[in-house]
């Protein structure tokens, strides 16, 4: 049995015809965790429904409207996913995911969330395969309780994580910090701090460059990390041109969670993307960060 509760609802399995977004994924990533022995099904633990109050303390009350009604608006329309029920309660249970994995991450410093990590969502719209930003609920939900004072959103996802840059861009107690491929969408919001790589960069220049900025990062002293451990920089992802191989994606991992670990700072993991032209790489490398994260949750713990 883990120390943490590992996060995980069937609602994420929605179902898409022809699309490049693999949402399969989570259950495979869960089926594997506990076929290989790292996890039993007492490990896991599904969220409930996020009320209003907690969605509101970043999206506005129209948007909410919008897509507890199903509208089609200029404010749902570039989520790129279909809008039905399934999907907007996947992006529900999404939200009260990552909060979970946050209380689980206060008493065993690490909380792993199988989904999550929707950074593109604005407060008043959805983008790109996000129609409610997670990552963002989360850290004005752990400010708001005043368990934490400061939060950093270390996204190492392939895309900028422009939602969640301009959420926080007037937001002194929150850092976010993107690690992302350049010249492609979306267009850019200013981070405190982007580092945006040419197409073709691979592990070595993709590692110098985040051990750099971790200096950064940890200057601020945060009191949470919110991880999105996007796997798209994979060398055979459909939807990017970084060259991160499954080892550089590993030490990535190992490398985040390890600052986090030498500072006793509790670290909520979020999967974000992943879109390899082969859905079990896709699984292999969402499988690799949950297992590192669950290494390091368990040297915490004993």
């Amino acid at each position: 049995m883990l120390q943490s509760k590992i996060i995980y609802s069937p609602h994420y399995l929605i179902k898409l015809e022809n699309h490049v977004y693999q949402p399969e994924k989570y259950s495979l990533v869960k089926e594997k965790l506990i076929q290989e022995g790292w996890a039993t099904e007492s490990d896991f633990v599904e969220p409930e429904l996020p009320d209003e109050k907690t969605l509101l303390l970043v999206h506005t009350s129209e948007y909410l409207q919008d897509l507890k009604a199903l509208r089609l608006t200029p404010r749902t329309w570039r989520s790129e996913l279909p809008l039905t029920r399934d999907t907007i309660n996947s992006a529900l249970y999404s939200v009260s995911g990552t909060i979970l994995a946050f209380k689980e991450a206060l008493s065993s410093l690490v909380g792993v969330h199988l989904g999550g990590g929707h950074h593109h969502a604005f407060p008043d719209h959805a983008e790109g395969f996000c129609y409610l930003n997670d990552v963002a609920i989360c850290a004005r939900y752990a400010l708001k309780t005043g368990l934490t004072r400061k939060v950093a959103i270390v996204d190492c996802d392939l895309h900028q994580g422009n939602g969640t840059a301009f959420i926080f861009k007037d937001d002194t107690a929150v850092f976010t910090f993107s690690i992302h491929q350049e010249d492609i969408y979306p267009p850019k919001e200013k981070s405190s701090l982007d580092i945006g790589l040419k197409a073709g960069a691979g592990d070595l220049i993709y590692l110098q460059e985040l051990e750099r900025a971790l200096k950064q990062v940890f200057d601020f002293k945060p009191e949470l990390v919110i991880y999105v451990a996007g796997v798209d920089p994979y060398k055979y992802d459909k939807l990017g041109n970084l060259k991160l191989t499954k080892e550089g994606l590993l030490k990535r991992d190992t490398l985040v969670l390890g600052e986090c670990a030498r500072r006793n700072v509790p670290c909520v993991v979020t999967m974000a993307g992943g879109y390899a032209f082969k859905v079990e790489d896709t699984v292999e490398l969402h499988f690799q960060t949950a297992i590192t994260a669950i290494r390091f949750m368990r040297a915490k713990n004993g």
